[in-house]
């Protein structure tokens, strides 16, 4: 069930009414448990098994976490979680990536493997899921946290339909307390809440679909277009996968007020960015920060308990050998996290040597901030180069993230770098001139408001016109094309 579908409109509508009739928190969380099941169900209702079965061991396993006496125990119990969470992501979503390897490997020695090939179905969200469920066990390991005694909280913890399939990835302290406690919501987060989600139709449907549109055409039949479309489908997935993601984001924190729940906030912008560092602190930064709390930081200290033996001569030196490491190492796994496949690999490869690359040469030990401070022509000749580069360099990386192969990712750049002109030129630099306004002109607004509803800044009856205005261009886009599914349901 796509968010961006009739169906779900009418699913969300009957679950909300229904939400709002119930009175007290036990009985409003047995009917989002249900709805949410119902809602995964919709897709394959044989792996709510896998959901339950999840659910339960992480459960069993933070209540024995926090019961356990001795460091040793802790660590037994937090291994468990660690082995299924892991297992069950690795499972599904690599194994047959990690046997194709092996049979490659063992085919270059002359050798052959006869294995059986198993047609295995990736679960819809697997990787959210197992992310989002070990942000508690690992804090309960940590002791950031106290472990829920309610399993009802729990199942609907990782079960919360808003963000099952594809985040944010919450963390157990933002939400579980949330999710014990369900109220109705105020008046003000209704309007909250419907304000996003017509701009994250807006987003998702009018910019994301309709751009994607013409990637998928392209990168389909690459070998038919000139240079000048090949690149327009390149920036044009720049700006697919942002507007496709933020859209969704901001559909899920709508739905999310709409049940009195804050989510986090997943993008601030990110394409205006003029540093890697900063592109990751704007750009999904539920995972960002779910990689830098629990993979970053434990990797550089790791690194740097062993440069301590090294006896190298300064914490300055220090950093410069973990920084980089942990850096590409952990920039290596995101792009493995998001797909089993080689281009995902480079696409994260790419991004850990612009970070550490940014901090080594450039920024070193300095803050970087997320607010622009203009203060002169150099300013602004920086900013400018900065936020150019940054974008060039993202939009580069992106072609790995899109492309199916390295080899048509050779093709793509083949074309571009040998430029063959194209009778279609002036029309696609129109159209990719037209979405890249329409979402530049959005961020601009969100950023110089403070916020992603910032219609509520207007006055009532003009906000309500806009969303009314917007939501039936985007039901005549609907009912004339089917839904294009989220970009990153695939993860």
């Amino acid at each position: 069930m796509l968010f961006n579908s009739f169906i779900f409109v009418f699913f969300l509508a009957f679950i909300w009414i229904g939400y709002l009739l119930l009175r007290a928190p036990r009985p409003r969380a047995v009917w989002l448990l249900a709805a949410s099941y119902a809602f995964y169900a919709y897709w394959d209702w044989r792996f709510c098994s896998l959901l339950v079965g999840l659910t339960l061991i992480d459960f069993s396993v933070g209540r024995a976490l926090h019961a356990a006496a001795t460091v040793r125990r802790r660590k037994q119990w937090l291994a468990v979680s660690l082995a299924a969470n892991l297992g069950v992501l690795g499972f599904f979503k690599y194994f047959n990536f990690f046997a194709a390897g092996a049979q490659a490997a063992l085919a270059a020695f002359g050798l052959e493997l006869d294995r059986a090939h198993v047609s295995i179905i990736l679960p819809l969200g697997i990787s959210f899921v197992t992310f989002r469920s070990l942000t508690y066990t690992i804090d309960l390991y940590r002791r950031r946290i106290e472990p829920t005694r309610s399993l009802l909280d729990y199942a609907l913890f990782i079960a919360f339909f808003p963000i099952l399939v594809a985040g944010p990835i919450e963390r157990a302290g933002n939400l579980l307390p949330q999710l014990a406690r369900l109220r109705a919501p105020s008046r003000r987060e209704i309007g909250a809440g419907l304000v996003l989600i017509c701009l994250g139709y807006f987003k998702k449907v009018l910019i994301g679909d309709a751009a994607g549109r013409i990637v998928d055409h392209i990168f389909g039949q690459p070998d038919l277009y000139y240079s000048p479309e090949l690149l327009a489908a390149v920036i044009l997935f720049w700006i697919q996968i942002y507007a496709d993601f933020a859209g969704y984001s901001d559909i899920a924190r709508g739905i999310g007020k709409l049940f009195g729940v804050n989510l986090v906030v997943n993008f601030e912008q990110p394409y205006l960015s003029r540093s890697f560092s900063e592109f990751w602190r704007r750009w999904h930064i539920s995972l960002s920060t779910w990689i830098w709390d629990y993979l970053f930081n434990p990797l550089v200290a790791a690194i740097l308990r062993r440069v301590a033996n090294w006896r190298l001569a300064s914490v300055q030196a220090e950093m410069r050998v973990a920084y980089p490491v942990a850096a590409i190492v952990t920039m290596l796994l995101c792009g493995l996290w998001h797909g089993a496949g080689l281009t995902f690999i480079v696409w994260g490869g790419l991004h850990g040597l612009y970070l550490s690359g940014e901090r080594l040469f450039i920024y070193r030990a300095k803050a970087i901030p997320l607010r622009w401070r203009l203060r002169g022509p150099r300013s602004v000749v920086r900013l400018v180069l900065g936020l150019a580069a940054t974008q060039v360099l993202v939009m580069f990386a992106w072609l790995f993230f899109r492309a199916e192969n390295l080899a048509q990712v050779g093709y793509f750049l083949d074309q571009i770098v040998h430029w063959q002109g194209s009778d279609l030129s002036g029309r696609f630099a129109a159209i990719t001139a037209s979405f890249m306004g329409m979402m530049v002109f959005l961020d601009l607004l969100e950023y110089k408001t403070g916020t992603h509803a910032w219609l509520l800044k207007l006055r009532p009856a003009v906000a309500a016109g806009v969303c009314i205005a917007a939501m039936a261009v985007v039901a005549l886009y609907l009912a004339t094309v089917d839904p294009m599914p989220f970009v990153y349901f695939q993860f």
